[in-house]
Formats: structure tokens, sequence, C-alpha cells
């Protein structure tokens, strides 16, 4: 006996809503920033999700923790878009391009040469 699925569509729901999607080549990126941390015994964790159209990305020392550092991506228009930084919650950066972000970020620990 063979089963039969019906599949229905509600096309009468709300306004859709807008999302904010990064490049994938954007996504690696950030990916691997975290990845030299990971390498580095910096950073543990890390989480990314989507709240109110913007694309938020925390990178945590332990996981139980508040984020080390939030990057938050908001697409302002198809021209501009805006990368946020946040260190410990405290807003210490904005910036158009994702690679000055994230050399900012490295900039942060790297060690004096003796």
């Amino acid at each position: 006996m063979k089963n039969k699925f019906i599949i229905t569509q509600n096309y009468h729901s709300a306004k859709a809503t807008k999302y904010s999607y990064i490049k994938n080549n954007d996504f690696t990126k950030i990916m691997s920033l975290f990845s030299r941390m990971l390498q580095a015994n910096q950073w543990k964790d890390y989480s990314f999700s989507l709240q109110k159209g913007n694309v938020i990305f925390c990178f945590y020392k332990h996981s139980f923790e508040t984020p080390i550092y939030k990057i938050i991506y908001e697409k302002k228009s198809n021209n501009f878009n805006l990368w946020t930084t946040y260190h410990q919650n405290n807003k210490v950066r904005s910036s158009s391009s994702l690679e000055k972000t994230i050399k900012w970020i490295e900039s942060r620990y790297l060690k004096p040469v003796d």
C-alpha cells in the first residue's frame, strides 16, 4: 500500500520578512579568522544567528561566557554594507570592509617580537 502525501502552502501569510545574507566568500573569511584564533588558543567557540535582518557572529573564550567579540553584518542598501564590531558588548568599530574589521581584530592579538 502506497502512502499519499498532500503538500499544501499557506498563501495567506504576512508580508515577507527581509533577510540579510552574507556572501559565501565573507563567511569563509570569518571562519578563517576563527580558525586562526582557535589555533592560537585565543578563542574556543563561536555562534552565528539572524536577528532583524542582521547576521551576528559571536566568538567566545569559553562557551559559558559572554562573547569576547561580536561582529554584526547589516545590509544598509544594495551598494552599502556595514560590519560593526563589539568587544565584550561595547561597540568599538564600524567599517564597510570585512577585511579591515578582521585585520583590526587580529591586531589586538599580535604579540611583540623580542
